[in-house]
């Protein structure tokens, strides 16, 4: 029996293995010599019409050349309709052609591609481009797998891939692809049904040249020179079972003549050999051994030998002629005569084979054909259930689950589990619980133990992913419980450790959280998931931080990014979500400029593929905080106007206080009192974080909502011009924070609450308190903190200038340029701008906009539109809304205005 790799590979990488030089297509060959600048070559026609022989004799004369061009070959079928099983087999044509794909190869030949289909492809194209060499590549029955997503795989390879790459499509119907547009280009050529047509002589090298001319002319006339047709009757008139004569009769379709032979050789074959070619029908491939295995027979070898003669219709697929498929329009013409019992039989039978080969798509389809969910169910449960989500990421367990019907989804407590988990992922919330509520309903019912300690599991993951961690007993930190809890299940264990992780992380137990992570990692180890192994990291790394263990956390990082490039490339979904805390950690040494890379590859994987509130956390506040020093206040705004959306939409109320908090933040440092006093008082925020009441609650310490409202409503103070009770607020959440241990956010309050002593004593302060609150910033290169203070701070590093490490001497000096430079208050707006903006908050029509300023309306047309930009938005509503959100407008005044019109 083959490998698991090796029979997902079988009759995908090469072309059949037909006889090259039955029609030798030298002319239209020779025509498509002249299309090999073009970056895409397109065969369009019918079945039948000889366009997988017209490729693979293409594929031959590109490799006679006195200079050999690659050429690598794929196979499609309706399974490919997966993005990631597409790029594995494209990955590994390519590699057959030369290409080195470095890591990616061993990715492939397992099939476990990245979850995200464009990190693959662009690690495809880098690959490419290293080769430096022009590849040609075959993708034969596109019409099978097309789908918007192999569609746009398809289209990036062309957009991008050209100098390196020349894609041939062969498919039955045109794809869904800008063709008008590729044409114009200079991009396409086409090939077509007409094109394909076989000549008098080509068809006369088909039935022999030996043939009456005006038999060789009524075969060409009826079957109107479609290949197949010509190759049945072939087979019917050597059989001598038939004349050319009877085909007179025919005067309907092509289609009736190819359908009546192809009757007539099957009813002529022996009815063993007859039989086997029904039955055999229903693989998509097959050996010898695979429809022993489906027919429950041991002759399978024997009949295979026997129809050796008909290999134009049963197409061997490798050069040792064990494998084979049936030319599509056999197997068209073949499965509907196949009795439905017996179908069932077979389809029933092939599915564990299948599934010993690792196939669960095939394997599953076979199970559901033959109306065997209960056998669907068990092969999803052997794949590993809703561990195909991690191993196999979204759009592969997605495409699994689509075989099902309604009620199975519905019903199936294997199924429900994977949908609870898959839409946590996703972030629909509502979908989720549901479907883990019904999950609960269906298992409680059950005695299957396996299936409640996987409900255990699910469960969990899906309140991380919504970030409902209030019940801490419910999230263990301790190997005991877990062990308790799900006996001899290291994975399950890892996994509801890694919750309790994040749970203790969430209340500020910081501990606990490093506990839990590193009894997780081991576990992970155990069973080999590097995957939950940097989950594992990524948790520890930020309660070192959290702590003040700076370089232990760095080094946590690292590791986990050399892991994730190791196992799953240097491109990897993976990589890119440790990158948001590596990120984190570049901010927080003051590196901004390195942190932008980072941050985006992380945005695109946790909008696509995971996250939960701790990383969303992260990129929202160094994103906002990033665009305010280099782009302005409405780029943070914008960012912050993405975070609240992004909360909203996944059920985050936690993330959305902290970006209430931060928006009063922004609008505090950039001046705007009045907006920063207004959000303040819609987000509640002194009533959340009172003056004197606890801050901490059952569960523990909000120290993320603390810090940040801290410093939110600290800085409106102080522009208020209040400092002393902003002192007074700060030091109060000193103490809190320092009784939990939460050192980086006592050091970044500590600096605030320097800033607002100053301002409220209007003077100097002892440089040894200075010396004490700037030493563990300086000490552990967490520049960017003081960065993040602004210009204010300069008076205190001035204030000990000459004892300064190089550290602090730089930052001065950045410090500097950034007052002589300082962050952009608001978009500029031309005095008429400013008039057209005041008039369209007010409510004027542009008609009243016109005569008011005395301009004409298509000038206000324009203004209007540049406005549009400044502000970023694209209708009047959201104009006004900006404008009076940014500070351009105030309310009371506009809605004062009396109408001019």
């Amino acid at each position: 029996m083959p490998s698991s790799s090796a029979w997902m590979w079988v009759g995908k990488l090469a072309p059949p293995q037909i006889q090259l030089d039955t029609v030798r297509r030298a002319a239209l060959l020779g025509r498509l010599q002249g299309y090999r600048h073009m970056s895409l070559a397109l065969v369009t026609s019918p079945p039948g019409f000889g366009k997988t022989t017209l490729l693979a004799q293409w594929r031959e004369a590109l490799q006679s050349l006195a200079q050999p061009i690659p050429v690598a070959w794929l196979s499609l079928d309706e399974a490919d309709s997966d993005p990631g099983r597409f790029l594995a087999y494209v990955l590994l044509a390519l590699e057959g052609a030369g290409v080195d794909l470095q890591g990616l190869s061993q990715r492939a030949h397992a099939q476990a591609l990245d979850a995200n289909p464009e990190r693959t492809l662009m690690a495809l194209l880098q690959a490419l481009q290293r080769a430096g060499v022009r590849i040609t590549l075959m993708l034969d029955d596109y019409h099978r797998a097309e789908c918007p997503a192999i569609d746009g795989i398809v289209l990036t390879l062309l957009e991008r891939a050209s100098a390196w790459l020349q894609l041939i499509v062969a498919t039955r119907t045109r794809p869904h692809w800008p063709l008008a547009t590729l044409k114009a280009r200079g991009l396409v050529h086409q090939v077509d049904a007409n094109d394909l047509i076989l000549s008098l002589s080509e068809a006369s090298q088909i039935l022999g040249e030996g043939m009456d001319r005006t038999d060789l002319a009524i075969v060409h006339s009826r079957t109107e020179g479609w290949a197949v047709a010509i190759q049945l009757a072939r087979l019917w008139l050597s059989r001598g079972s038939g004349s050319s004569h009877g085909l007179k009769s025919f005067s309907g379709r092509v289609q009736e003549v190819a359908e009546y032979l192809a009757e007539q050789i099957v009813e002529n074959l022996p009815a063993d050999c007859r039989e086997f070619l029904l039955e055999t029908s229903l693989l998509e491939r097959f050996n010898a051994e695979l429809a022993d295995v489906a027919r429950g027979r041991k002759d399978s070898a024997e009949l295979l030998a026997r129809l050796a003669p008909y290999e134009a219709l049963l197409v061997p697929l490798d050069a040792g002629r064990s494998w084979f498929r049936y030319h599509l329009m056999l197997a068209d013409f073949l499965r509907p005569r196949l009795d439905a019992r017996r179908a069932e039989q077979i389809h029933r039978a092939a599915a564990p084979w299948l599934a010993k080969q690792a196939d669960w798509v095939l394997a599953v389809s076979h199970a559901l054909q033959a109306h065997d969910t209960e056998l669907a169910i068990a092969l999803v449960h052997e794949a590993g259930g809703w561990e195909l989500v991690l191993r196999k990421g979204i759009q592969y367990t997605q495409g699994l689950l689509q075989q099902f019907d309604d009620l199975a989804r519905r019903s199936e407590p294997e199924l429900l589990l994977m949908q609870a988990y898959l839409h946590a992922k996703l972030g629909d919330e509502a979908l989720a619980m549901e479907l883990l509520r019904l999950s609960e309903i269906v298992i409680q019912a059950q005695d299957a133990a396996q299936l409640k300690r996987d409900l255990v599991v699910i469960s969990a993951l899906v309140h991380v992913y919504f970030d409902q961690l209030d019940d801490l007993e419910r999230w263990p930190t301790q190997s005991a419980d877990v062990n308790q809890r799900l006996p001899d299940d290291p994975l399950g264990q890892a996994t509801l450790l890694c919750v309790g992780a994040v749970a203790a992380l969430a209340w500020g137990r910081m501990e606990q959280a490093m506990l839990a992570a590193q009894a997780a990692r081991t576990r992970m180890r155990l069973v080999g998931s590097t995957l939950g192994e940097n989950y594992c990291l990524i948790h520890w790394a930020q309660a070192l931080s959290a702590t003040g263990q700076i370089l232990l956390s760095r080094q946590k990082i690292d590791e986990a990014l050399a892991l994730a490039d190791a196992n799953f490339g240097t491109d990897s979904s993976l990589k890119a979500l440790v990158g948001c805390i590596k990120a984190q950690h570049l901010y927080w040494q003051g590196q901004w400029t390195e942190v932008l890379p980072w941050l985006s590859a992380g945005q695109e994987t946790l909008e696509r593929v995971d996250g939960w509130l701790d990383i969303f956390a992260t990129t929202a506040e160094i994103s906002w905080r990033i665009a305010l020093r280099q782009e302005g206040l409405q780029a943070a705004l914008s960012m912050l106007d993405q975070s609240a959306q992004l909360a909203r939409r996944r059920s985050l109320a936690r993330l959305s206080r902290l970006v209430q908090a931060w928006r009063v933040d922004l609008l505090a440092q950039c001046g705007l009192l009045t907006q920063a006093q207004q959000e303040a008082s819609a987000a509640q925020l002194e009533t959340q974080l009172p003056m004197a009441s606890p801050i901490t609650s059952a569960q523990g310490l909000d120290w993320r909502f603390l810090e940040a409202g801290t410093l939110a409503l600290a800085k409106l103070q102080m522009a208020a011009g209040a400092a002393q009770p902003a002192q007074v607020r700060i030091e109060r959440a000193l103490r809190v924070l320092e009784a939990s241990g939460l050192q980086l956010p006592v050091w970044r309050l500590r600096l605030l609450g320097l800033l607002a002593k100053r301002r409220a004593q209007e003077g100097e302060i002892a440089s040894a308190e200075i010396q004490a609150a700037l030493a563990p910033l300086l000490q552990w290169g967490l520049g960017g903190l003081l960065l993040e203070a602004g210009p204010g701070v300069l008076p205190l590093l001035q204030q000990l200038e000459g004892g300064l490490p190089p550290l602090g001497q730089a930052l001065i000096t950045q410090l500097r340029g950034w007052q002589a430079h300082p962050p952009k208050r608001r978009t500029h707006f031309s005095a008429k701008e400013e008039q057209v903006l005041e008039l369209l908050v007010a409510g004027q029509a542009n008609k009243a906009i016109a005569r008011a300023m005395d301009i004409s309306e298509n000038t206000v047309k324009f203004h209007l539109k540049q406005i549009f930009q400044k502000l970023n938005v694209d209708s009047r509503t959201a104009a006004i809304a900006a404008a009076l959100q940014q500070g351009f407008a105030s309310p009371a005044a506009m809605l004062a205005r009396p109408r001019l019109d």
